[in-house]
């Protein structure tokens, strides 16, 4: 899954799951090796990775930040968001063409069942949950 997906379910989760923040923390990471079992499209094997990673990762804090102020979202959402987007730093390599290295991350390593599509149908899930993740977000707050 894209870093802004992570985000912004991360920030879902810390922001409507009346958690503790080590809970949070651990529900954050739990949620993103989850996200990661669902069909989607990485864009760390296309030619414009670089851009695509830099959009991403901009889109992840603009939105966090601007829902983060907009709705005065709890530091748990914050630290939700952070945490469920961080284990992504782990294939940073694959962006700039480096000998692959040993993954930190469960959902990152090669016996991990990571769920894989092409872009037309591994895209739109993506959308769906990101959305879905701000909706939800959207709908308690307000």
């Amino acid at each position: 899954m894209w870093v802004c997906v992570h985000a912004l379910s991360g920030l879902s989760l810390g922001a409507l799951a009346p958690l503790g923040m080590a809970l949070t923390v651990v529900g954050a990471l739990a949620l993103h090796l989850l996200l990661d079992l669902v069909p989607h499209w990485d864009y760390t094997r296309d030619r414009r990775r670089l851009v695509w990673a830099a959009a991403d990762v901009a889109v992840a804090a603009a939105a966090v930040a601007a829902l983060v102020v907009l709705l005065n979202l709890p530091a748990r959402a914050v630290a939700a968001a952070a945490v469920s987007a961080l284990p992504d730093l782990d294939v940073f390599d694959a962006l700039l063409q480096r000998p692959r290295r040993h993954r930190l991350f469960p959902s990152h390593w090669r016996a991990f069942p990571h769920g894989e599509a092409r872009p037309l149908t591994g895209v739109p899930v993506q959308a769906v949950v990101a959305f879905a993740s701000v909706a939800a977000v959207l709908v308690r707050s307000l």
